[in-house]
């Protein structure tokens, strides 16, 4: 599938829909306040977690087919949980929402935490530089956290395109049998076991190591497998997307492998802002629709 299109929808139904103008704004939204102090000194506060939104504008000479399908989905035709958008401009950075490509994020109540009801502890990340990763890392005690996947509030769902594989890399250290752990879903929306990520050291000169492919997507969560002490310490994580057929060598397979580490790009989740809009342009052509729509970015805060 050419970067015409993008996979979005929800989890119970995605499709490929056309890409929207170039100038779309994805920029990212957070708390801060700011002004002047009585002494003429300055000041600026703002959170340090933050969300995505996508402000989207479909061609003027769209298809009425084209434009209804995304009235379609605000209308919850397709399913009404969180909808998911892949971008392919960040198939070959990080697709992962930046909370949890940074887990040190969710320390001091800054984020959403990827252990719901459990805030971690930060401390500092050894050898950073190697990959240029995070300075600081998430520290999660999960003695007295229930064991196994424990539902969709602990995790982040990664959807998979068709003909695409998704590359993962965790940078983390665990003691007994904590982890970070994928669940993948498969087409048919089922669930299978959970599978834990290679625990990756953060010198590492190849960045991904775990592959999915052939299936819907993944749920990505921390937690631990067996009852019994257990911890995990997160440094960093990153995913990319490749097309299956790359896979062995070539320019694009090498660069999805390799460093640096690159900040979360993608999102954990969206809602619609307000309704699509649908305007008719001409009768040319069975009908010329110009259209437009925004998602604000809702997943990991959902369940807050």
């Amino acid at each position: 599938m050419p970067e015409t299109q993008m996979w979005f929808g929800t989890t119970k139904r995605m499709m490929w829909i056309p890409v929207p103008l170039s100038g779309a704004d994805t920029s990212s939204e957070a708390w801060n306040d700011g002004g002047v102090l009585l002494n003429g000194g300055g000041y600026e506060q703002h959170s340090w977690g933050s969300h995505k939104q996508y402000v989207y504008a479909w061609s003027d000479a769209s298809s009425r087919q084209a434009a209804q399908l995304i009235k379609s989905y605000r209308d919850g035709a397709y399913g009404r949980g969180i909808l998911y958008l892949v971008d392919p401009l960040t198939y070959d950075t990080n697709v992962l929402p930046a909370r949890v490509a940074y887990p040190a994020l969710a320390c001091d109540d800054e984020g959403a935490s990827m252990v719901y009801g459990l805030e971690p502890d930060r401390i500092d990340t050894s050898n950073w530089a190697a990959n240029e990763l995070p300075v600081d890392s998430a520290f999660y005690d999960l003695t007295s956290v229930t064991a196994g996947f424990r539902g969709v509030e602990d995790a982040v769902y990664i959807p998979i395109p068709p003909g695409f594989t998704l590359f993962l890399g965790a940078f983390y250290d665990f003691s007994g049998s904590g982890g970070i752990f994928v669940t993948p879903q498969d087409n048919a929306g089922s669930l299978g076991a959970p599978v834990a990520l290679t625990a990756k050291a953060v010198s590492d000169t190849q960045v991904v190591t775990d592959t999915f492919s052939d299936i819907a997507g993944v749920w990505i969560w921390l937690g631990k497998s067996a009852s019994g002490s257990a911890s995990v310490t997160a440094h960093a994580m990153i995913a990319r997307l490749l097309r299956t057929e790359y896979i062995g060598g070539g320019y694009m397979y090498d660069r999805i492998l390799s460093g640096p580490w690159i900040g979360g790009q993608g999102n954990s989740g969206l809602r619609f802002m307000g309704v699509p809009t649908y305007i008719e342009n001409s009768g040319v052509d069975d009908g010329q629709i110009g259209y437009a729509a925004s998602f604000r970015e809702v997943g990991s805060w959902i369940y807050g």
